[in-house]
């Protein structure tokens, strides 16, 4: 099959660029999704370079391979970005040159999956990325505590009416089981006043679906996992590049990157550092790269992302 773009990739000649790509690197591509990035970074590399990419849902995995079929130095598999150590070792790599990740979700996932991931649609509560998975929005929704419900949609959907929606989910729940996106939403709704529910912050399940999102899919600690693995992967001199789509995300790139940059994190005060701040590596990106207005109104969901990239100089 012809390799074809069916996928609109967010901060395409950006993501190229910073990864400095070449004939003959090989790269691993944590998030293959609609495999927009993946063809470009492709063919970039070829004809000798190698891409390695990874996704939870086997149908994308599925569908790439296909895509590529005949091209022996395309890899794909099944799994987690997470797991990049012992992935590319099961394609035969020891290291990579560049580790990319466009952590948005693909319109596929969220208009035909049926798992419950848009607010936008009256879909059985699952969410789960991987469909081997164990916990799913079902479950959180329903078994967890008052208490950890709050502390979810506070700490990953920075929601300010937290405590009222998981006060007003856990009434509904003594009455009635919570099966579909649609009975959660109006619970949603209901917790809010008036006034504060269609503000600048958007649709008022947007956060909360966030936060069931990312709780069911360990999405920040596979974040920061992928980021530490993915630096021990690279050659000296190999690129990472992430693109993110909400604060929580680029909060953690941004500092595992400064991290790497030799930031000290010791606590102010302290006569000398004691945290074995070390400089590994070089950040690319001063600040986080957005796409451009050209972009945003050919695909308006690239508005919120943010790119960074930084260049390993030393082994940690």
């Amino acid at each position: 099959m012809k390799l074809e773009q069916i996928h609109i990739p967010v901060l395409l000649k950006e993501s190229l660029f910073y990864l400095n790509l070449k004939p003959g690197k090989v790269v691993f591509d944590g998030t293959l999704g609609g495999a927009g990035h993946t063809i470009a970074i492709f063919k970039a590399i070829a004809p000798t370079g190698i891409i390695i990419a990874v996704d939870h849902d086997s149908q994308a995995v599925s569908t790439a391979a296909k895509l590529f079929e005949g091209n022996e130095n395309a890899c794909f598999f099944k799994g987690n970005f997470a797991d990049v150590l012992s992935i590319i070792k099961k394609a035969g790599i020891k290291k990579i040159d560049g580790f990319f990740l466009d952590l948005g979700m693909s319109s596929m996932q969220i208009e035909e999956s049926s798992k419950g991931f848009s607010y936008m649609r009256d879909e059985p509560l699952d969410m789960r990325m991987d469909n081997e998975g164990g916990l799913s929005a079902f479950e959180v929704i329903n078994y967890y505590s008052e208490e950890k419900l709050r502390d979810i949609f506070y700490k990953y959907g920075e929601e300010n009416y937290g405590a009222a929606i998981a006060r007003n989910i856990i009434r509904f729940r003594n009455n009635k089981i919570i099966r579909s996106t649609g009975e959660l939403n109006k619970i949603i709704e209901k917790s809010i006043p008036p006034k504060a529910r269609y503000g600048s912050r958007g649709h008022p399940s947007k956060r909360i679906f966030q936060a069931v999102r990312i709780e069911v899919n360990r999405e920040l600690d596979n974040l920061t996992e992928g980021i530490e693995d993915g630096f021990k992967a690279l050659n000296k001199g190999g690129r990472m590049v992430i693109i993110s789509y909400h604060s929580l995300e680029d909060r953690i790139v941004k500092k595992k990157f400064m991290a790497m940059q030799g930031k000290c994190s010791c606590p102010p005060g302290l006569p000398e550092c004691v945290c074995g701040a070390r400089k590994v590596a070089d950040i690319l990106t001063k600040k986080a790269v957005t796409p451009g207005n050209e972009e945003i109104t050919n695909n308006p969901r690239s508005k919120s992302a943010k790119l960074r990239a930084m260049e390993k100089i030393e082994d940690l």
